[in-house]
């Protein structure tokens, strides 16, 4: 193949899965198939066969897709050497981001495929272990800047509950529900806060 036809295939393929992105968001996975992604892109349908093999594998390439962005982005937060209260501020404030540019739709929709359809399973809890182990990573620096002592069994609970806090409360977020959402995430920080040996140290003896 040559350059030029190379280039061809890769912007033929992108403009697929843009194309696919935008649909699942906007028109949800009921209104996903082969025809509508293939109009969207402008391209003929029999492309999405040719470059993805079917309309499940693209389904599948675009969570991947949108997932890399988002894990890019939080290797990059919680990786960096602020401390960890910052970061998690910062996490929760792309909450807003992450709704607005359809991330939070995208896996809700292909997790209630996963209910019915097995072929959507597996590339789904490989984006929920690469979510975890970036959660992992960025307890076990949160663990060692509060000075705790936790288990590796500890941290990947910790880590756990964190990834199903957040996806609950995005899920409920698409739906228009935040009940208590403020409160809770008040609590968490607040208590992030007081535990934090440089907050505790601050404090007048009594």
């Amino acid at each position: 193949m040559t350059e030029a036809a190379h280039a061809t295939t890769h912007t033929t393929a992108e403009a697929l899965l843009d194309a696919a992105e935008r649909l699942l968001i906007t028109a949800g996975q009921a209104g996903v198939s082969t025809r509508r992604v293939a109009e969207e892109a402008g391209q003929p349908h029999g492309l999405i066969r040719y470059h993805f093999g079917s309309l499940e594998a693209l389904m599948l390439q675009v969570l991947e897709q949108a997932s890399s962005r988002v894990l890019e982005r939080q290797r990059a937060l919680y990786g960096g050497d602020r401390s960890f209260l910052d970061k998690w501020r910062q996490a929760m404030g792309y909450i807003e981001t992450d709704l607005a540019d359809g991330f939070p739709k995208i896996t809700a929709e292909l997790f209630a495929k996963a209910w019915n359809e097995h072929a959507y399973r597996d590339g789904l809890r490989k984006t929920m272990a690469e979510f975890t182990d970036m959660l992992v990573d960025a307890v076990a620096g949160a663990a060692e800047e509060y000075g705790l002592d936790l288990s590796g069994d500890d941290v990947l609970a910790l880590a756990t509950l964190i990834r199903t806090f957040q996806i609950g409360v995005l899920v409920e977020r698409l739906a228009d529900i935040d009940i208590g959402h403020a409160e809770l995430t008040t609590a968490i920080d607040h208590a992030l806060e007081n535990h934090h040996p440089g907050e505790r140290d601050a404090r007048p003896a009594t």
